[in-house]
Order: structure tokens, then sequence, then C-alpha cells
């Protein structure tokens, strides 16, 4: 092993010698570079390698490449012979590392990445390696397709080599066909188009759509997949010119593989959008006899429509969607459409919102429309004159076959945007009496609601509301509690306050968030006397009493009150009756939290 190494540092003199002709590093650098990759290549001459044996030289060699980059450009000198040097050492570890470790695909990765940038030519030759050990895998296939193709188009026939031998081993991928087709189809439209062939019957071009057609017949005897003919489809509007009989293929066979299903309904709808009409197609597919003019001399381009026409084109195929499918999905997506579409109000802005009021009044009829749909009609039906009580009356429809507490908040919401308060407590006496945890949020609305009032009628509310939520057995509505305490606090008087907390510390389910918000309200008095400081007391002795055994926190918390507010004197036995308390597996917790909490105090003081 130490000739080896020997051996290649002997290799490496004349790159040392430059580093030291040129000034790139002082001796003791050269020095050091020479130790650390002689420490490297004992590592890979070791009997038993690992990848990151090679990887870590890998590394430190492509950052001696970026140093010497630098200082080519800190010094103004030419390093070519340095650089050209490193690369080809880092280029010949790879080609080592993956003699060994044929199975790591990272390294491969890592080993294209790099020659794309430093040595391309090689790139391709790499890839047909990387197949016979990763060819099992559909991506490399493709990665090895696009590099070749977008680096070497004159060699077409190696690309559709090896998409070929992909689809032999992966005939149902949807990424190698994608590329296939994708392929073929630029070189047809590349090709010339000018009647040549056969008689002057056919051109380059006709041939080169032939194999287009071919190979998605061929993908669609393999996939199942909706969403695969859909890409291939967009990929065909990019050549709208050249691709009419193949959309119009393609999309005959969609509507009789895919004829119920939402995703191929929205693809026509937003074609027509974007100005590619079903009926187009049909008529460019009249246009087959050998007497017609060459496609260069007829006019394939998309007929121009306005946008008014396309939104209306548009509108009119998810029409017919909800209307032949009759399912929530597709009423989802139409009424997305419409969502998005109105978003845009550069052009025909009154249209496309007639077309989303059309549409969700649709599909309130329907019945299978969404909260999140109901929550935009309300909104546009409230900025509109008297059109709150349709909202109220749409909702109230909804609720019907949809009873969530999204809608109900809607309806609620409506109610207090119409201030109509009798139906606001109407509506929340039925929630109380029909939904559990799970209104909290309704709940928390109507609360607010009462206490914007600022009447006699919304404090008399809002007592009845909180007693009703302080009697709930859920633990959710544990932090209305503490809210009825705080507005007591703030609106009523402190002492109305701390009499309801002494009630309700004691009034299951417990809360420990209850007592230590209650105990930063206490501690906000601005003047404290005795009486003060015993109901701030309180709170800490209800946390001990009931969370005490397995919450070695709040121990600490009591301690630091009364350090800093309490009695002193009270420290030692607090902290015996803690530890006597709290189940043994907690007390090292507590030791450690006492600790850093009297090592903090020391430090501010």
């Amino acid at each position: 092993m130490g000739e080896f190494i020997a051996e290649m540092q002997e290799r490496l003199l004349p790159e040392y010698e430059q580093m030291k002709n040129y000034n790139v590093f002082k001796p003791d650098q050269i020095r050091e570079i020479v130790l650390r990759r002689e420490r490297f290549f004992v590592k890979i001459s070791k009997s038993h390698q690992t990848i990151s044996d090679y990887l870590e030289f890998v590394l430190y060699e492509k950052q001696m490449h970026q140093t010497i980059v630098e200082k080519e450009k800190k010094m103004h000198v030419k390093l070519t012979g340095l650089k050209n040097s490193i690369s080809i050492r880092i280029l010949r570890l790879y080609r080592e590392a993956l003699g060994k470790f044929t199975h790591d695909r990272r390294l491969w990765k890592h080993w294209i990445k790099f020659s794309k940038k430093n040595n391309p030519v090689e790139v391709a030759g790499i890839y047909e390696k990387m197949l016979l050990y990763h060819g099992d895998e559909p991506d490399v296939w493709v990665e090895a397709a696009e590099w070749l193709y977008e680096h070497n188009r004159l060699n077409v026939s190696r690309v559709k080599d090896i998409l070929l031998r992909g689809l032999q081993r992966h005939p149902s991928s949807s990424k190698i066909n994608k590329c296939f087709f994708d392929t073929v189809l630029k070189e047809a439209a590349s090709a010339s188009s000018e009647r040549n062939l056969a008689d002057n019957t056919l051109s380059e071009q006709d041939v080169k759509m032939e194999q287009v057609e071919a190979v998605y017949r061929n993908s669609l005897a393999n996939i199942t997949e909706l969403d695969y003919f859909i890409s291939i489809l967009e990929s065909c509007e990019d050549y709208h010119e050249i691709t009419g009989k193949v959309q119009r293929m393609i999309i005959d066979d969609l509507q009789e593989k895919f004829p119920r299903e939402p995703g191929l309904w929205e693809m026509l709808a937003q074609r027509e959008l974007r100005g590619f009409h079903l009926g187009d197609l049909a008529e460019e597919g009249q246009e087959s006899n050998s007497a017609d003019p060459p496609p260069s001399k007829r006019s394939r381009t998309v007929n121009v429509r306005s946008m008014k026409r396309r939104i209306e084109l548009c509108v009119a195929v998810y029409k017919s969607a909800v209307e032949e499918l009759q399912t929530a999905e597709m009423w989802d997506r139409y009424l997305n459409a419409m969502v998005a579409m109105s978003t845009d109000g550069n052009v025909e802005r009154v249209l496309k919102q007639q077309c989303l009021a059309n549409a969700l009044q649709a599909g309130h009829l329907s019945g299978m429309m969404k909260v999140r749909h109901y929550a935009i009609l309300r909104k546009m039906l409230c900025s509109a004159p008297s059109g709150l009580e349709a909202a109220v009356t749409i909702i109230t429809e909804a609720l019907k076959h949809d009873s969530s507490v999204e809608m109900h908040e809607l309806l609620l919401i409506t109610h207090i945007q119409n201030d109509s308060e009798s139906l606001v407590y109407e509506l929340f006496q039925k929630i109380k009496s029909s939904m559990g945890a799970e209104a909290l949020p309704l709940w928390k609305t109507t609360i607010l609601y009462y206490r914007a009032r600022q009447d006699s009628l919304g404090g008399r509310r809002l007592d009845e509301i909180y007693d009703h939520a302080c009697k709930s057995t859920w633990p959710e509505f544990g932090e209305l509690r503490f809210d009825y305490l705080r507005y007591l606090w703030q609106e009523r008087s402190v002492d109305e306050a701390r009499k309801e907390y002494a009630r309700l510390a004691v009034q299951p389910p417990m809360s420990l968030d209850m007592h230590r918000q209650m105990a930063q309200l206490e501690a906000s008095v601005a003047v404290r006397d005795g009486s003060s400081i015993k109901y701030w007391r309180m709170c800490y002795e209800f946390m001990a009493c009931y969370f005490g055994k397995t919450e070695p926190r709040i121990w600490v918390e009591y301690l630091t009150f009364e350090r800093d507010h309490g009695e002193t004197k009270n420290i030692a036995l607090l902290a015996q009756r803690a530890l006597t308390t709290l189940e043994p597996k907690y007390v090292p917790a507590f030791e450690s939290e006492r600790a850093l909490s009297y090592v903090g105090a020391s430090v501010e003081a």
C-alpha cells in the first residue's frame, strides 16, 4: 500500500510544482494538501472501502477545484493545467468508486452532474453504463434520452433507441411514453411540409406525424391514467398547426375510454377557454383527400375567437358535464373553474362574474355545493342591496343537506352582519342543543357578537352563554371558562372574577391552563396587599392540588412565586411537599428545573 500511495503522490508532483511556481498556495499550505491527499489515498486503498471514503475525496477535490477558480480571478492568471488535472482525478475517482459500488444511484447522479459541467461529451456514455445497473427505474431512461436529444439533435435515432429499450422494460411508464411522444412530435414540427414523397402526396412532416400517431397508439394500449393523455394533448397544443388530426384521435379515444371521468370534462372545458374548440378539429379531420393543398398551404391555425365566445364555450362544456355526471366532484371542478376565471378581471369582467353567479346558483340547486363555495356566494349576495335576506334563505336551505360547523358559521355571521339578534340567539340555542364540542368556534363567534353590543341585552346573553359553557364537561370548553374570568375581570370587577374562579376551580373537567391564566391576571394587579397575594397564591395551590403529581413545572412556578412575591419561609416546606407529592419518575425533572430557575434568578440579580 505504501508503494501505491508513494506512486500516486509522485504523479501529483507536477501539480504541486505549478501551485508553487504560480504562488497559488504557500509552502505550508501545499504540505497540508499533500498530507490530506495522502490520507484520502490510504482510505481508498484499504481492503474494505466505503462509498463515503470516495465521496470525501471527491468533495475535497471539488473544493480544491473551486479554490483554483477563485484564485484565477483574484490573481488574473490562467490555471488551466491545474483545473484539468483536478477534474481528471475527480472523474477517475468516480469511475473507480462506481466500479465497486454500482448499486448506488446517488453516486451515478453525482458523476453525471459533474460530467455535464466538466466533460459533457462523456455523459451519454455514462448514462448507457448506468442503464445496465439501474434500468429498472423509468426516470433514468427519460433522463438519458432528454440529455442526448438536447445535446445531439442529429443523433435522434439513438434517442429513439434508448426510449424503445426503456419501453420494452417499462411499457406502461407514463414518463417514458410522454418523453417518446414529445420527441417524435418535435421532430415532426421541424420537418419539411413540402410534398415530395410518393408522387408528391406525402411530405417528410406527414411521415413523421404518422410516427407520432404510432407512438400514441402504442401508449393507448398500455397506459390507463387519464393524466397522461391530458399531458400529451397539451403537448399537441404547442404544435396545433400540425396536430389537429392527432388531437381529434386522442379526444375521441378518451371520450370512449373515460366517459364519466370529471378530469376529461374539465380538460375539454379548459381547452375551449384556451381557444381550442372541438369543432375546429372536426373540420380539420375532413381535410384528408389527396386533392387538398399541401399542409404548408392550408390554414391550420386555431380559429380566432373572442374571449367572450371562449368563455361561453367553456361554460357550456361544464354545464354539460354536471348534467351528465351529476357528481359532487364535477360540481366542485366547475365551481372552482368559475372562481379562478372570475379572479382575472382584466377582460370580460362582467361576463365572468355573471358566469360565477350562475354557477353558484345552479350549484346550490344541485345540493352538491361545498361550504367554501357557499362562502363565496354569501359574500357576493351580501355586497348587493337586500342581499342579506337572500343569503340567509340560501344558507338555511343548504343546512338541510350539510349541517357542518362551517355551514352553521356562515349562517351565524350572516345574522350577525344583519344585526338580527333574535335570529343569532335562536341559532345559538339550536347549536347548543344539537352540536357537541366541535361547535366551539360558533360559541366564540356568538360571544364576540354579544360583547361587541355593549348593551344590557348583550350582558344578559353573555352571562347565560358563559354559564352554559362553564357547566359543559367537554375539555375543549375549558378555554371559555378563562375567557369568562377575563371578561368579568375587565368588564365587571376583580372581586366578581375571583369569586367565579373559586367556583370553577373545583368544577370538572380540570384545566391547568385556566389556573395559569388566572395567575397571570392576579400578577397584573397594580397595588398588592396581603389579600391580593392570598388570591394569587390560591391559583398555585389549586395547580399543586390537582396537577402536582405529574407536573414538576407547577411546583417550580409555585416556589418562584413564594420567593419573589410571597413568604420565603414557605419555600423549604413547599419544596419538601413537592418531593413527596410528585411521582418518583418526575422528581429528577423537578430538581433540574428548580436548579435552573434559581441559577437564572442569581444571574438576573
